[in-house]
């Protein structure tokens, strides 16, 4: 019985590990209308800032080599492991009612299948905050995949290298247009990636490996 549970235990952790390799997207943002784009009422407006926060906090605005690329999810040969991005956008001269929201970005690089999602950057931290980066700032990599959901996307990685559009929800529109008549200057939001829930043909070989080798040891017992 102990056999068997070993066995188990080893399996699982195959499994888990089938999807603990690098499983991100990074793609550029260069700050400019053909960058990423959010496209409001039909009209489309470039991202005026955008990076990436590691679990760890940190985020450096001055590494111009980086500036304005996002990156999320998690990256063994990274240095930091796990990642969530941002982006902000200028509101000047923007109008509510907004009735209709998309965003398109550049997905330069994905490694493994996954979900990306954007969320509702709602932190006390302020967007200047949110910009200046520095250390230790887990508040901000908590908030940017924690808050109201504005849109999700399945990726493969036949995806890299493609620009690819993400339309936004309600609540995103309900949050932009507060933003508008509220009169702010700035309106942020995050991003994450995370695996795919369906398993990959490694993982259901990894499984089927598993309970094989379970029943092999429960056939062994009885002879």
């Amino acid at each position: 019985m102990k056999r068997s549970l070993a066995f188990i235990a080893v399996g699982l952790a195959l499994v888990g590990n089938a999807h603990a390799v690098n499983t991100y997207v990074f793609g550029f943002s260069d700050n400019s209308a053909s960058g990423s784009v959010l496209t409001i009422n039909g009209v489309s407006r470039g991202i005026s800032f955008a990076g990436s926060y590691s679990s760890t906090g940190f985020y450096d605005p001055t590494d111009v080599d980086r500036l304005g690329n996002y990156m999320a999810g998690h990256c063994d040969s990274c240095l930091y492991s796990d990642y969530r991005n941002f982006f902000v956008v200028n509101l000047a001269g923007l109008t509510a009612p907004v009735t209709s929201l998309t965003f398109t970005l550049d997905s330069f690089t994905v490694s493994s299948a996954g979900i990306y999602t954007l969320w509702d950057y709602a932190s006390s931290e302020s967007i200047t905050q949110l910009k200046a980066g520095g250390l230790n700032w887990t508040s901000i990599y908590d908030d940017l995949g924690s808050q109201a959901v504005y849109g999700s996307r399945n990726y493969m990685e036949s995806d890299s290298d493609l620009f690819r559009t993400l339309e936004l929800n309600q609540s995103a529109r309900d949050d932009l247009n507060a933003a508008i008549s509220g009169g702010k200057t700035q309106w942020a939001f995050g991003g994450s990636f995370a695996p795919s829930p369906i398993p990959e043909p490694e993982t259901y070989a990894l499984m089927l490996a598993g309970l094989g080798m379970v029943g092999w040891m429960a056939k062994r017992r009885k002879v």
